[in-house]
């Protein structure tokens, strides 16, 4: 009898069609963001497991649970098991040893503190039958679930077209895999650093560390220099550089590096999002009260606006930032002066889910809603003449004169042909890659697209226009690079290691 540990995870056809994990291949090591969600014992293909649950710390959210239902208390947490990890969400408010009935599903990983790692033993497509309810579109009908095994997943399944006449259809749109927890490599030692957030000013590239309370700032010739964070382990920071250095911010609150010298805390407010105006900082904390530090003056309180922050710009001396206040489904723009003075926008309505998140980019500065580009007025509503993207996009910015996004690499089918990209282009399509276009910020043409790995990459640019990207690593790029080029890798960890290896 076998006393391997064993794993069987549900992986959605939109979460491997994305790349977000790979497609699952019998004998091959697969890996991913894992999450637990309860379900009822009747449930098909449920387990139940007993596990440690850490509470994540966040106050519980008032949840949807579905349609024509009343909202619920939601609490979240960390669930782990023998082998494995994964995030959990449920109505009940749970600590400690738990043991809890549910399934395990592969998902996408922004959000999503759990891991899985295993060999796979078997692979078995999912088909459900779904029908056409009025008013709930396409739902799935209870008591009909097959599966059959397969060697190996496509990257692209289960998006047949549903019957116009809405009668039932049955789909293959997840994947059902058994993993090996044990038969599998060790893990590779981490290297120095591996890049989470980049910034460049001065002549100066500042490269952060994606755990580590580390930072490299390289110069124009090349040489590293490491400074180090008197900071956690594992905290999410974000990094922005100015002329006379750099300030690194995060939940335990704001730190600078001016040239020549070591980290300071200036702030312990915790700093979520943030822009760069000139030699200012607008830092976004979460809650109504947002921050502007300047080098060496201290930081400067702006009665702003309580919300999810899309989004921020610089136009000419002030920011504008996109937010999406609490409990609202429209955002409004925000404007903020050097001095600290805030002015707050009208409503404008958000577009439907499928469209994505709006955000801010190009200049004159541009609210960006799925395909739909409108130019901010005055009085921060939005222009009634729109631009219009090719494609909708899944995120954006600026970056100095130019303008990024990043989406989908077009294959010619659809309507919109190959747009960003100037015609037919041939590229290898058997791993998942994404394409990070930059735009003229005046006219919003493109101007190059490349592929990245990465699906929301943070990017900087410097003085002599070259840009940075963070995709599996820093990637360098220029805006007249050919279209479809694989940006330069840069090696920070060798760097860090040769600067290292000089001072023995």
């Amino acid at each position: 009898m076998s006393d391997r540990r064993t794993l069987v995870v549900h992986i959605s056809s939109s979460v491997i069609g994305d790349g977000e994990i790979a497609p699952p291949q019998v004998g091959a090591v697969l890996t991913g963001a894992l999450r637990f969600v309860e379900l009822p014992d009747t449930e098909a293909d449920v387990v139940t497991i007993s596990a440690s649950l850490e509470h994540s710390g966040n106050q519980p959210i008032l949840q949807y649970t579905g349609q024509n239902s009343a909202r619920r208390w939601e609490w979240s947490g960390l669930l782990r098991g023998d082998g494995w990890t994964a995030s959990w969400r449920g109505f009940t408010p749970r600590t400690g040893r738990v043991e809890l009935t549910g399934r395990f599903y592969g998902v996408f990983g922004y959000d999503t503190e759990g891991r899985f790692r295993g060999r796979v033993t078997r692979a078995q497509l999912v088909s459900e039958r779904y029908r056409s309810i009025p008013g709930e579109g396409w739902v799935i009908c209870p008591g009909y679930r097959a599966t059959r095994d397969v060697e190996k997943v496509r990257r692209i399944f289960g998006h047949e077209s549903m019957r116009e006449d809405g009668g039932p259809i049955d789909q293959e749109n997840s994947v059902m895999v058994t993993l090996d927890l044990d038969d599998v490599p060790p893990l590779p030692t981490r290297p120095s650093i591996v890049p989470g957030d980049v910034a460049a000013a001065g002549g100066v590239t500042w490269v952060l560390d994606a755990e580590l309370p580390l930072v490299v700032s390289i110069d124009t010739k090349g040489i590293a220099t490491e400074h180090v964070l008197p900071d956690n382990v594992g905290d999410t920071r974000s990094i922005w550089a100015t002329d006379a250095g750099c300030w690194v911010g995060g939940v335990d609150g704001m730190f600078w590096f001016s040239l020549g010298h070591e980290a300071v805390r200036i702030d312990s407010l915790p700093a979520h999002v943030g822009a760069i105006n000139d030699d200012r900082l607008l830092v976004c904390t979460g809650d109504p009260t947002w921050r502007i530090y300047t080098p060496g003056s201290g930081s400067t309180d702006v009665a702003a606006l309580d919300g999810y922050i899309n989004s921020i710009a610089a136009d000419r001396d002030t920011w504008i930032v996109c937010v999406q206040p609490r409990g609202e489904s429209v955002v409004r723009l925000v404007r903020v002066t050097s001095a600290g003075h805030s002015t707050i926008g009208p409503s404008i309505p958000q577009l439907p889910r499928g469209h994505g998140y709006p955000y801010l980019a190009g200049d004159p500065v541009r609210l960006i809603r799925g395909v739909d580009v409108a130019v901010v007025e005055p009085d921060l509503g939005i222009a009634d003449e729109e631009e219009m993207l090719g494609r909708s996009q899944f995120h954006g910015g600026q970056l100095g004169d130019f303008a990024w996004t990043i989406g989908h690499p077009p294959d010619g089918t659809s309507s919109t042909g190959w747009w960003p990209l100037p015609g037919p282009v041939q590229y290898e399509r058997t791993e998942q890659f994404w394409l990070f276009t930059v735009y003229d910020a005046s006219t919003f043409t493109p101007l190059t697209s490349v592929p990245v790995f990465a699906t929301r990459p943070n990017a900087t640019v410097d003085d002599a226009g070259r840009m940075r990207v963070i995709a599996r690593g820093v990637r360098a790029l220029r805006p007249d690079d050919p279209v479809m080029s694989w940006p330069v890798h840069l090696d920070i960890a060798e760097m860090l290691d040769n600067s290292r290896s000089s001072r023995l």
